[in-house]
């Protein structure tokens, strides 16, 4: 019996008209909007990332905002419905971080202490329910177990917080209102970008490993280096890879990027790369590769893509391993480095809206580090008239030192694109690129919004010649999204070219993703269908589907899946995972089935667990069975760092037979005085080396006598860290994101002398990859001094608000200037040691005296009825 396969050309007409008809149904006629941004997808959606404001999201999740005193707290907090006549629970943790409330995880329960009178309450653990956003309390047994009461604003997503008694948010916030008062006119200072140090080279960290493995193959010893620095302004990275068999693996790059378009003058440039890189998709006519080459692009690397597929890759040393986790939620797991020495997730698909993915690293002595990645797919088309650019040479698959690593490399390209904001709503796209052989490829492009959806309409020329295009309409239905793609490719079929367009002649998809509401759970899901016509002959259709059910300390992923080939029948596959962490433990298992002679068999199954061991330490077991060979095998790893030492050992059993392992890591980095040691993974990401003393002489550099302040802490970006400087003052802060500029202040509560204040607000730095940069922070004694003006009306003395106080220095310079507040008084702090002297309506006060003996002081100063004031 003969079966007539989906032509995708025939069902172009009957999609677009569909396209069209979900438009105009789900998007009536308005008025044309005011914005200034002209944004159709701002306008429909919100660019705010929690854009269930709006309303109660179908999945029984509300993130409404927390108000008290009709003052701001938090923007967001996870608001649960327990269904009908239950009512709401909220997310307890999140709620008492917003409060400010010190409090304690235990088995038993929440402890947390709250003040004024201090005493310590237990939430117990019966009184908390399991959420998709972790432990919550119903909003009724709020008031039994903190002085407050809670009342959700359904129409405005609100929350109003009621206090019976003192909050340390509201005692906070009651400080800084009347700090405000008494200085209206003080303006918090800009934080001044620190200079990076003028070095033509620097050499700035280095990470060493070195490992001996005994294996059925034999014995081999490897060690590896990645060092980073300096090289005439730009950021340098090397990494080398050895082995006793005489093998070498080596990587090299440059690289320079920033947020403001002032690099290589007329070019107006945000980043730079040369050497192994990796150079960017072009659609229908080059895949993403990795190699040897150079990339100068106006926009910064973190800048946000209009796309529906990205990649996302970053440094990954010799011996760790990626997770790539989407809303808390493993996705992808890789160990393998690209030509580049990088992690890479390909293809990764977006959401209409914010998407926001974390990149977990482990390292095999325990190390880890986190990275986040947020893209706006949607918002980000370029204003009207705003022009980008990107253009480059890439080898792909060869690095430039040694041999290539790709089975089929790409060859030598150059590329170049170029975007322009036709509209507001609409985004012109064209890519060229040329190789050695055939005629340049070329591709144009437009990316808009209209009626609620994105579409995307691209047409593109081969290198042999062949034309293709490729229609692409994407909506949000609710809390669903759904994309049809209809595209022919031309006949190019060249490696590096993106695997679809290599694959087939032409192809149908349509795919969606979402969540589905189910009480208090929200379940993911992602599904899609692909037609296709091969390039070498017949068709292939593809289903698949993916359900995660998510829960508070553990999550399942079930994967269901179908392939059929012409005329063939249909062959299935399905995989359930199952990820869990309980105290200390990490578990990761895994079982794959599939259906061939119409008959279901499991192909695999894989089960790993992972435990801290103390503070620096973890143990790992590893154990897999393939059916195919039938043979169980598996692992168990130990690591602990021993300061920055980092130690690992393994023994294990492949398909192979036995093998065993030791290795050892350490981290080299520059100090402001000599090299220093630090853990493993230092020359990845930024770090910061914070150096805190109290600054006697005000210079801002730290003499051998002066002395230094243990246990500061630093505020990084908007996080409060928990690092603080050692007993020489000095702390190193790592995991700071490369590229954005990052602002650190001191937190001022963590100074046991308050009379210590630093010179500046805080700092602003921009860090490449494996750059540490020394920030000197020298805190200066300073004083205060309160002065009180009366106001003398024959025998009678008034306090006088509203008057206008200036405090001069010794000198007669105008040191501060403040209005007294109801009572007369005027505070002035964070005074450097002297004298001082305050005016008012024409009088002077009498010297006043801070030093760091008396570093308080306090006068009156009378003024006269019929002075101006």
């Amino acid at each position: 019996m003969s079966r007539r396969p989906i032509r995708p050309l025939r069902w172009l007409a009957a999609l677009l008209c569909a396209a069209g008809l979900v438009g105009a149904v789900a998007a009536p006629v308005r008025a044309q909007d005011g914005d200034a941004d002209g944004g159709v997808f701002n306008r429909l959606f919100g660019s705010d990332p929690a854009a269930e404001r709006a309303g109660q999201a179908a999945d029984g999740l509300a993130l409404p905002a927390l108000f008290a005193q009709r003052k701001l707290i938090v923007d967001a907090l996870p608001l649960h419905d327990l269904g009908a006549g239950g009512g709401a629970c909220v997310a307890i943790l999140p709620l008492l971080d917003a409060l400010e409330l010190a409090h304690d995880e235990g088995a038993d329960g929440i402890a947390l202490t709250l003040p004024e009178p201090r005493r310590t309450v237990t939430i117990p653990a019966a009184a908390l329910l399991p959420s998709p956003s972790g432990e919550c309390l119903p909003l009724g047994d709020v008031p039994d177990f903190l002085p407050l009461t809670l009342t959700h604003d359904k129409a405005g997503q609100r929350l109003v917080l009621s206090a019976t008694a003192a909050l340390p948010v509201l005692m906070r916030l009651a400080r800084e209102e009347r700090q405000a008062q008494l200085r209206p006119e003080t303006v918090r200072p800009a934080y001044p970008l620190l200079a990076r140090p003028e070095r033509a080279v620097e050499l700035w960290s280095a990470d060493l490993s070195a490992g001996a493995n005994i294996a059925p193959q034999g014995r081999q010893l490897s060690a590896s280096l990645l060092t980073s620095g300096g090289v005439f302004g730009l950021a340098g990275r090397v990494g080398a890879a050895f082995s006793s068999e005489g093998r070498m693996t080596a990587g090299v790059t440059l690289s320079e990027a920033r947020d403001t378009p002032d690099l290589l003058g007329p070019l107006a440039a945000r980043s730079l790369a040369l050497g192994d890189i990796g150079a960017p998709a072009q659609p229908l006519i080059a895949d993403s590769l990795s190699g040897r080459g150079l990339v100068v692009s106006s926009r910064a690397p973190w800048r946000a893509d209009l796309v529906d597929t990205l990649t996302l890759s970053g440094p990954l040393p010799q011996g760790w391993e990626a997770e790539l986790w989407h809303e808390e939620r493993l996705v992808a797991v890789t160990r393998e480095a690209d030509a580049a020495g990088q992690w890479r997730f390909g293809e990764v698909p977006v959401r209409i809206g914010e998407n926001r993915w974390t990149v977990r690293l482990y390292g095999p002595n325990g190390e880890s580090d986190e990275q986040v990645f947020t893209r706006l797919v949607g918002t980000e088309m370029n204003a009207e008239n705003e022009i980008g650019y990107s253009f480059g040479i890439v080898e792909g698959g060869r690095p430039l030192i040694g041999t290539t690593l790709a089975g089929e490399p790409a060859g030598p390209a150059a590329f170049a694109s170029l975007d322009w904001g036709v509209a507001s709503s609409v985004t012109a796209r064209l890519d060229v690129r040329a190789g050695m052989r055939g005629q340049p490829a070329v591709a144009l492009g437009f990316n808009g919004a209209l009626g609620g959806g994105l579409w995307a309409l691209t047409g593109a020329r081969d290198r042999e010649g062949g034309l293709g295009g490729a229609v692409r309409f994407a909506r949000r239905i609710g809390a669903q999204d759904l994309t049809f793609d209809l595209a022919r490719h031309g006949r190019d079929d060249a490696p590096g070219l993106p695997p679809q367009v290599r694959e087939f002649a032409q192809v149908l998809g349509l795919a969606g993703q979402g969540r589905i509401g189910l009480g208090r759970l929200s379940l993911p899901w992602q599904a899609r269908f692909q037609s296709g016509e091969r390039r070498s002959g017949g068709t292939r259709e593809v289903a698949a589907a993916r359900v995660v059910l998510p829960m508070a300390d553990w999550q399942a992923n079930l994967a269901l899946g179908a392939v059929r080939e012409g005329g063939t029948g249909w062959t299935g596959t399905a995989a359930f995972g199952l990820t869990a962490r309980h105290g200390d433990w990490r578990l990761r298992s895994g079982v794959s089935a599939s259906n061939n002679a119409g008959s279901w068999a499991i192909d695999s199954a894989t089960i790993s667990a992972a435990r801290r061991l103390g503070k620096g330490g973890n143990v790992a077991l590893d154990l897999d069975w393939q059916a195919q060979g039938g043979r169980l095998g598996g692992g168990v790893t130990f690591a602990h760092q021993f300061g920055p030492l980092g130690l690992s050992a393994s023994a294990g059993r492949s398909e192979g037979g036995w093998r065993a392992g030791i290795g050892l890591t350490l981290g080299l980095f520059r100090g402001p005085d000599r090299w220093r040691t630090a853990p493993a993974g230092i020359a990845r990401s930024g770090a910061v080396l914070m150096e805190m003393f109290v600054d006697d002489d005000g210079d801002g550099t730290r003499d051998p006598t002066e002395a230094a302040v243990e246990g500061g802490r630093f505020i990084v970006g908007a996080a409060l860290r928990r690092e603080a400087t050692d007993s020489a003052g000095r702390v190193l802060i790592g995991g700071i994101a490369p590229g954005p500029s990052v602002d650190i202040e001191t937190q001022m509560s963590s100074l046991t002398d308050f009379t210590l204040r630093p010179p500046r607000a805080g700092d602003r730095v921009t860090l490449r990859a494996g750059e540490i940069r020394h920030v000197p922070i020298g805190l200066r004694p300073t004083g205060s001094i309160e002065m009180q003006v009366i106001l003398v009306a024959g025998d009678q003395r008034a306090p006088r608000s509203g008057v206008r106080v200036i405090l001069r220095d010794a000198a007669g310079r105008e040191a501060a200037r403040a209005v007294t507040d109801f009572e007369g008084f005027v505070l002035f702090e964070g005074l450097a040691f002297g004298t001082y002297r305050a005016e008012a309506a024409g009088q002077t006060s009498g010297p006043l005296a801070v030093s760091r003996e008396a570093p308080d002081a306090a006068g009156r100063l009378l003024i006269a009825a019929g002075s101006g004031v």
